[in-house]
């Protein structure tokens, strides 16, 4: 399996360079062949997914007879499988990073007063290269850490570190370029790029982690607070280091970006293998093995018993973009465009109206990115707008961003979920889902500024 995942990724990359089309059908292939040779290795989601991709292929057929949107749909979802795979890969090799793990460690020790700051702020920086990596790295720390010496855990306490976390982890999708929101819509929105894009969700999650702040004082106003006399020293050499690695993948990405012309996600599916590769020998530059050659068994071996859950998170990444894709086009858009009159409605309720049906589909289960992309490849096949692409790709981000403090079914619910062993209801309804209302709430004032 792990073999399949490295074809996939290998041939995704070079079709990206080459632009030749055997390596475009290897990737296409080697995608499909892991949909059954990882069949047995699948949880419901995947079985669930697969399913409804052979269903919208029978609709897609049904309606328009045209190969080439089956075959667009699967170049997409294989794309979306080997980024994943990509920015996956670099989570393996970040967990067993003592850099990562001193900075974490600091990040959920610190004193009351900072402790917010320091969870919504680390696991949000944390995110940028990590991505969901993040969430699986302090979920368990976080826990940890509310346990006493008498193996009495604070309850309280890991309710609001965790809140802390989601509140800071989500608003990376609306500016960072090395996530899957910014990947998936810079995709599908070609005239748009993260420049247009950029500088506002920068500015917009600044001030909902602010919003979280405040919220979190008052929902826990009365709560008395614990004073620590632990202050964990600054480990600024691994902060450094990180600082390091974030930068030459961002700086790389967006340089490659401005050189080359190629979009965000394609540049750093190309880069991110390579910074993990050198970041995996760095890390054993005092090993044993005296050269990189003897050091690549190492390498491989880290991955094998994460091969399987890269498997399901490509196949599920993978479907979730083919099933939006192919119904997508496969929507008649004129007489769409013609029945909703997308073109009279006022700028800031048809952006408004974005983050609302997000939301509203992940309390049913359907994922956030299947419904951004059949979303962005019905705006995208809509003539006339009432608002302008990067103003879309800022709304579905934000919608994306509030599914996680609302919808049950959000990746990183269920992975905080899976990990921490608290019911996803639990984390979203009960815990964030008023602040998730609070910060919808600006957001509509802040559609009504950009539309």
């Amino acid at each position: 399996m792990l073999a399949l995942l490295g074809v996939l990724l290998g041939s995704a990359v070079l079709d990206v360079v080459t632009g030749a089309a055997l390596f475009g059908w290897g990737a296409r292939g080697a995608f499909l062949a892991l949909c059954f040779v990882g069949f047995r290795a699948f949880s419901i989601r995947e079985y669930a997914l697969l399913t409804i991709a052979v269903v919208a292929t029978l609709v897609t057929w049904q309606s328009r007879k045209d190969p080439e949107i089956i075959l667009i749909a699967l170049d997409l979802a294989a794309f979306f499988g080997a980024f994943i795979v990509a920015l996956t890969v670099m989570r393996e090799v970040a967990a067993r990073s003592r850099s990562i793990l001193a900075v974490g460690r600091y990040i959920v020790m610190q004193p009351a007063g900072r402790r917010f700051w320091s969870v919504a702020l680390g696991t949000h920086f944390l995110a940028v290269f990590l991505n969901f990596g993040a969430i699986s790295l302090m979920a368990p720390m976080i826990q940890n850490s509310t346990i006493d010496a008498n193996g009495q855990k604070d309850t309280a306490l890991e309710r609001r570190q965790l809140s802390s976390m989601i509140r800071g982890f989500s608003w990376v999708l609306l500016w960072a370029p090395t996530t899957l929101s910014q990947a998936v819509l810079l995709t599908i929105f070609t005239e748009a790029t993260w420049v247009d894009i950029g500088p506002l969700g920068i500015v917009s999650a600044i001030g909902f982690i602010l919003i979280g702040r405040v919220y979190d004082r008052w929902e826990w106003r009365h709560y008395p607070r614990v004073i620590t006399g632990y202050q964990p020293p600054v480990p600024w050499r691994e902060l450094a280091t990180i600082c390091v690695i974030c930068s030459v993948l961002i700086g790389a990405t967006l340089l490659g970006r401005f050189a080359t012309g190629l979009s965000i996600a394609q540049i750093l599916m190309i880069l991110a293998p390579v910074v993990t590769v050198a970041w995996f020998l760095a890390q054993e530059a005092t090993a044993t093995a005296p050269s990189a050659r003897r050091r690549l068994p190492t390498f491989i071996g880290l991955l094998i018993p994460s091969a399987r859950g890269l498997a399901r998170s490509a196949v599920a990444l993978g479907a979730s973009g083919y099933i939006g894709s192919a119904l997508g086009q496969s929507l008649p858009m004129g007489a769409l465009s013609d029945v909703l009159d997308l073109a009279a409605m006022p700028g800031w309720l048809f952006l408004a109206m974005l983050p609302v049906l997000i939301s509203l589909g992940g309390q049913v289960a359907l994922s956030p990115i299947l419904l951004v992309v059949l979303l962005g490849e019905v705006l995208s096949g809509i003539p006339v707008l009432p608002t302008g692409q990067p103003q879309i790709i800022f709304a579905l981000s934000l919608g994306w961003a509030l599914s996680m403090t609302s919808a049950p079914n959000a990746t990183a619910t269920l992975l905080i979920a899976s990990s921490c062993h608290i019911p996803p209801t639990t984390l979203t309804w009960v815990w964030n889902l008023r602040y998730g209302i609070i910060c919808y709430l600006v957001s509509v004032g802040i559609f009504v500024l950009i539309a």
